[in-house]
């Protein structure tokens, strides 16, 4: 008689092999699309970029105060500098993706429009995270509003705004935040929105 620890040893190997074929099969196939996906995207011919969803940066509505401060003024610059260059944000899309909706030759300038928005994102929180470091909320406020406004993955763009909501017990734009957040696509919108739930409960409680 067959000892009942090998009969369960021999369907727990079938079982795995079975799995680990079956995993191969998908990986192969997933590996298989993702070339022939971007061999049309080589393929693709240059199309025009002049309807693209180009971010104009409101610089006569941003605020650019004179603070005394060489880290504050060198981000002035950069937004200045930004506002003079092309921006899309293009967010969620592969190189590949942007080949085959643009066209292969386009690719270059299309990653560079999107390296711009990616800076300027990443700017907008370090400035609007100096300007309430250095007490001015409001003109704070402006900077990290218009982050959102503009979709930044950053997430401390976010948290930063919702705390000062909350210093001002706004708790429907605390919600105005999370409801923007709640339109991202990127891995960290679990946490973001855990925390800022979080602010908000907490401001509830502190009625």
């Amino acid at each position: 008689m067959i000892p009942v620890f090998f009969m369960i040893f021999v369907v727990i190997v079938l079982w795995v092999t079975r799995g680990r074929r079956r995993s191969d099969r998908l990986r192969k196939e997933a590996t298989e699309r993702f070339w022939e996906k971007e061999q049309r995207a080589n393929l693709t011919r240059k199309k025009d970029l002049s309807d693209l969803d180009y971010i104009t940066i409101p610089v006569d509505s941003l605020p650019f105060p004179e603070t005394g401060k060489e880290e504050v003024t060198d981000l002035q610059k950069l937004i200045l500098h930004l506002s003079t260059q092309k921006i899309v944000n293009f967010t969620g899309l592969t190189n590949t993706d942007l080949k085959l909706m643009y066209g292969a030759p386009n690719l270059n300038l299309l990653m560079e429009y999107d390296k711009n928005y990616l800076e300027l994102v990443r700017t907008l929180y370090r400035y609007g995270k100096y300007l309430h470091e250095l007490g001015r909320k409001e003109e704070a406020k402006i900077v990290l509003e218009y982050g959102i406004s503009i979709k930044t993955d950053v997430s401390a763009n976010y948290t930063l705004l919702a705390e000062i909501y909350k210093e001002e017990n706004a708790k429907e734009r605390i919600d105005f935040v999370i409801s923007e957040a709640e339109k991202l696509t990127s891995m960290t919108k679990k946490a973001l929105l855990a925390n800022l739930m979080a602010i908000r409960d907490s401001a509830v409680g502190e009625n």
